[in-house]
């Protein structure tokens, strides 16, 4: 383990990917509370900044997805593990993910959305996906993501994604009512669909293998990943000069071409600063415990912020920027007193536990629903 170019923790984690999960998670929060609770639209710089770091994240999430199982492969291997036993793990665990994905949404938005697809249940497949690829030799892998992105344009057109979905400023978004909506979500018209953020953890696992099985070049995969990354970022100009929007949502080739390259951005100057210059100081160190609790965190900012503040408390596009700053900075010094408590225990067991706690928030979180739509408080 001692060649592989990560910085690694005394518990045995490597740092660079918790900082990158823990990058991709606040940005999210921040994203996330910013539209729940600034109100007046988004017609401003501040609008444009809170917009921006809701770019990042699920791409980010999707390419370390694909990072993280090669590195679990490798560590799985070094200690012994069959082929069949991290096989049965991996599948394990995106398994549940996209469980708690299905959970989370009926929690969140209702018992008619149980047959949305949205990141939860995309990075479960990530997982499973990425375990599958990497029993294919790089160049015959390397098809598959090219396959996923060119083919996102054909399979929205074959599924009438505009009909589905809308258009930019007419979105509705509905939830899907029969298998064949549900596979249709999955495939091209969902919040997170396999055409073309599949291709994503797929990119993951490239740079992974790179940085393991050529540690004495992890320089020129760091600046090969930041390249690809900037030629993404640049190649939306054109896509621009062609007519296309930019949109998330409906999902335009340019967005994807954006948020991958700016993903893969981020992944190289985290991968830089963490383990090729070795700096690990509070900032890192922030981000690092964030990702750790990042399965947690990313059910329980929705509960803390959307439902309790937004809904419950009646906050929703109501507050000023002071108001949302405040409401932000107390949900991460809970998450990191939450942190202090909860990641010695973790050390000390297994990480399944974190599945196991998010899903007991997601319990609690629907029987609550449950009952103030028996009280009439709030419709289920």
């Amino acid at each position: 383990m001692t060649e592989i170019p990560f910085m690694v923790a005394p518990d045995g984690r490597f740092r660079s990917i918790d900082v990158l999960r823990g990058v991709a998670l606040v940005f999210m929060v921040i994203n996330h509370f910013g539209q729940t609770f600034i109100g007046g639209g988004y017609h401003s710089s501040l609008a444009a900044a809170i917009l921006f770091f809701g770019i990042i994240p699920a791409p980010l999430f999707y390419i370390v997805s694909g990072i993280s199982v090669v590195l679990f492969n490798t560590r799985s291997q070094a200690r012994g593990a069959s082929a069949r036993q991290i096989w049965q793990i991996t599948m394990l665990r995106g398994l549940l993910i996209m469980s708690l994905g299905y959970l989370f949404s009926v929690s969140m938005f209702g018992t008619v959305w149980w047959l949305d697809w949205s990141i939860l249940q995309l990075i479960g497949l990530s997982l499973i996906g990425s375990q599958l690829a990497l029993l294919l030799p790089p160049r015959y892998r390397l098809v598959f993501p090219i396959f996923f992105v060119l083919g996102a344009p054909f399979m929205r057109l074959w599924l009438n994604y505009d009909t589905i979905v809308g258009t930019l400023g007419n979105i509705h978004y509905s939830p899907p009512l029969t298998y064949l909506d549900h596979l249709s979500a999955i495939l091209a018209t969902g919040k997170a669909p396999i055409f073309p953020w599949l291709a994503c953890p797929l990119i993951g696992t490239f740079i992974g293998e790179a940085l393991i099985n050529q540690p004495h070049r992890s320089r020129y995969t760091v600046y090969g990943t930041l390249s690809v990354g900037a030629v993404m970022c640049l190649i939306v100009l054109p896509l621009l000069l062609l007519g296309d929007m930019v949109s998330q949502y409906p999902l335009t080739n340019g967005f994807f071409a954006l948020a991958t390259g700016m993903a893969l951005l981020a992944t190289a100057i985290v991968l830089t600063t963490v383990d090729l210059w070795g700096w690990w100081n509070l900032g890192s160190r922030f981000f690092a415990v964030n990702g750790q609790i990042a399965l947690i965190s990313y059910i329980a900012h929705h509960l803390y912020g959307i439902i309790f503040f937004g809904v419950l408390l009646g906050f929703y596009r109501a507050l000023d920027v002071v108001g949302y700053t405040l409401i932000t900075l107390s949900y991460f010094l809970i998450s990191l007193g939450f942190a202090y408590l909860w990641l010695p225990f973790r050390k000390r067991h297994s990480a399944f536990w974190d599945i196991g706690v998010t899903c007991l928030i997601l319990v609690l979180a629907l029987v609550g629903r449950w009952y103030l739509a028996l009280t009439g408080f709030w419709v289920f």
